[in-house]
Order: C-alpha cells, then sequence, then structure tokens
C-alpha cells in the first residue's frame, strides 16, 4: 500500500511540472465550477474519490456504488461577484442537479454587462464487479447576455481495487452546439478526464485520501488538480490545488446532516468561499 501512495503523488509531481493551469472558460464553464464543497476543497480532484452525492456531477459511475437517498445544495459568492448555486438529488445508480450562475453587472465601456446561464445534470452509474460504469448529460441555457442551449452526454467508468480507485470520463463525447438565438454556434470541445485516489484507514474512524486528477487532456488547455483529504470521526480537512491556485476546506458531519466549507485562492477572479449541505435518509 505504501508504494501505491508513493507512485500516486509522484504521479502528481509530474503533472503539476507538466501541465499548464487552467482555466473556468469556454462552452460548458459553468459544469466545471463544481456542485459540492468537498469536492472544491479538495481542488476539484474529485472524480476518483468521490462517493456521495458530487457523484451526480464528478462521477456518473460511482452512483452504481452510492448508498442511501440524499439531497444537496451549494452556494458560491466571491471571484468578482459572481454568484453560483447548485441543489441536487441522489439515489442508488441515479441522480440530478440543477446549476445556477449569474455574474451581476459587469462594468464595460458602453455601460456594463450581465452574464447568465443555468445548467441541468442527470447522471446514471450501474456496477459490474470492481468496475462501475456511468454516463453523465448535460442541458446548458444561456440566458444573458443572448440566449442560447446546447446538450453533452458524457460516458465514465470507474473501477475500484480495494483502497485505489481509478476513474476516467470521455467529456462531450456526444453533442449538441450551443445554438444562439443571434444565429451563432459554439461547440463543445470533447476531452479526457483521468483521476486516480487512494484511501487509508489507520483506525476505525481516522480515513486519509490523497486524489489528482488530469483535466481536459487533448485538449489545447489541460492542467491538473489535486487534494489531500482527512477525516476524523465527523470532522474533515482537506488542501488542494485546482489547477489555478490553493483551495482548502472544512467538514462536519452528524446524524444525518453534512457541512462542507471550501475557500479558494484565485489572482485572476479573486477569493472565493462555497458552502454546502448534504442532508441524508
Amino acid at each position: 500500500m505504501t508504494r501505491c501512495l508513493c507512485v500516486l503523488l509522484l504521479l502528481l509531481v509530474v503533472g503539476v511540472v507538466v501541465l499548464p493551469a487552467g482555466a473556468y472558460e469556454g462552452v460548458g464553464a459553468i459544469f466545471s465550477l463544481g456542485s459540492s464543497g468537498r469536492g472544491l476543497g479538495m481542488g476539484g480532484a474529485f472524480m476518483a474519490l468521490a462517493d456521495d452525492e458530487g457523484c451526480v456531477l464528478y462521477s456518473p459511475a460511482a452512483l452504481g456504488r452510492y448508498e442511501g437517498i440524499g439531497l444537496t445544495s451549494l452556494l458560491a459568492s466571491g471571484f468578482g461577484g459572481i454568484v453560483h448555486g447548485v441543489v441536487g438529488f441522489a439515489v442508488p445508480y441515479f441522480g440530478v442537479s440543477a446549476i445556477v450562475l449569474d455574474s451581476g453587472a459587469i462594468p464595460a465601456d458602453a455601460g456594463s454587462f450581465r452574464y447568465a446561464s443555468q445548467g441541468f445534470v442527470a447522471s446514471v452509474g450501474v456496477p459490474i464487479g470492481p468496475v462501475a460504469l456511468g454516463v453523465r448529460g448535460r442541458l446548458l441555457r444561456v440566458s444573458s447576455p443572448t440566449d442560447g442551449k446546447g446538450w453533452a452526454v458524457d460516458p465514465a467508468i470507474l473501477v475500484v481495487l480495494d483502497s485505489i480507485r481509478i476513474g476516467l470520463m470521455y467529456e462531450a463525447a456526444l453533442s449538441g452546439p450551443v445554438v444562439y438565438e443571434t444565429g451563432s454556434n459554439e461547440e463543445w470541445v470533447p476531452s479526457l478526464r483521468l483521476g486516480a485516489a487512494v484511501t487509508l484507514a489507520p483506525s476505525p474512524d481516522v480515513l486519509w485520501s490523497t486524489s489528482f486528477e488530469a483535466v481536459g487532456l487533448f485538449s489545447t488547455s489541460p492542467h491538473l488538480a489535486a487534494g489531500l483529504e482527512a477525516w476524523i470521526g465527523g470532522l474533515g480537512a482537506r488542501v488542494g490545488f485546482d489547477g489555478v491556485g490553493p483551495t482548502f476546506g472544512l467538514s462536519v458531519r452528524f446524524a444525518s446532516l453534512q457541512f462542507d466549507w471550501a475557500y479558494a485562492m484565485r489572482s485572476d477572479l479573486g477569493d472565493s468561499h462555497r458552502v454546502s449541505f448534504v442532508f441524508r435518509f
């Protein structure tokens, strides 16, 4: 197990050196903002590690191993006044999430403009032994400054071998361009997302996890995200790197309620706080 952990850490170092920093841009950027305070605290390196309601957005194949029923919500503010909100629902094998993004008024030479968009995610996962297969469907609507709609389908696979998890997702494997009312189109950019995670349990109430994720492989803007997480009973803490800057997070879990807080430091858009709540039946 120690050897596996060392290999994973080596991959993290190599990835940081080789891959350039990423950014939230391009078609479907609203989905890159995340839906989980826990995942965001890990720098977004959550595809291989996700085992909760965050599977809906981060790892559809992991829904095949999800147990229970969960309601989740997230609110993020910062990044120069941008507001980002998510509500979601997950059951074994299936989950949905709705996402909203609003920039507010942005000053410009001709006055100001506003960017607003909404996203909907539906995901399905099925386990087959140590392997789980999944698919994620995304619908995007841009409502300001002009109206446009598009869709994408993303197949995924997750392999779980004891404490090691490896995930792969082909984003925009199938898609319909975002068609705007002005008559212009914007194509989705197909890319691969590859992640790996290792979890160690030195005692019954203690969990240590590390994960990394290569995002946008075979696209023009690949980058690496990485994170470390520790749980002691119902208290969790994490630190990560999202491809642009460091991230931090804390969690409190008791009974059926979980509270997750994440903080992202960004030199380009400013700092951001994200808070999510999960209720499990």
